[in-house]
């Protein structure tokens, strides 16, 4: 089972997948930006889902570079290692608020504010699929 992650300041959404099926699901909007409850949100749901990856979405430049928000997502994945023993990944998840406002378009305001994490989240997880499609293609050739 992986877990996409859109990690914010003030909200965090989640996602998760199966791998034998292959279709993510969006989960749990965390709405908290103490990172210790975010993490304990987190701890619960790797247990509650048995996830064995985490896959956070970190959002690069145009020209793919990290930003400072980047370092921040990395330094709490790695406060996340200390308490679960999980795989991570980072994808590049630009974009993913965007696709996701569209995705919401012509939702009221107050759905649209609680789904764009979710979306976001499940977006980061196609990404993902995307990665590791585009890695199988790579080793065939």
């Amino acid at each position: 089972m992986v877990l996409g992650v859109d990690f914010g300041r003030k909200k965090t959404g989640t996602a998760f997948m199966d791998m034998n099926i292959k279709i993510p699901f969006p989960l749990l909007l965390i709405e908290e930006s103490n990172a210790r409850k975010v993490k304990r949100a987190l701890m619960d749901i790797i247990e509650d889902k048995n996830i064995d990856t985490v896959v956070f979405g970190l959002p690069l430049s145009d020209e793919g570079k990290e930003s400072e928000w980047c370092s921040e997502i990395r330094r709490f994945s790695e406060f996340l290692l200390k308490s679960v023993k999980v795989n991570i990944i980072f994808v590049d998840e630009y974009g993913t608020s965007k696709e996701a406002d569209y995705i919401l378009r012509g939702k009221k305001k107050s759905v649209k504010k609680k789904a764009n994490d979710l979306i976001a989240a499940v977006l980061i997880l196609e990404n993902y699929l995307n990665v590791l499609n585009m890695n199988n293609k790579n080793d065939k050739l």
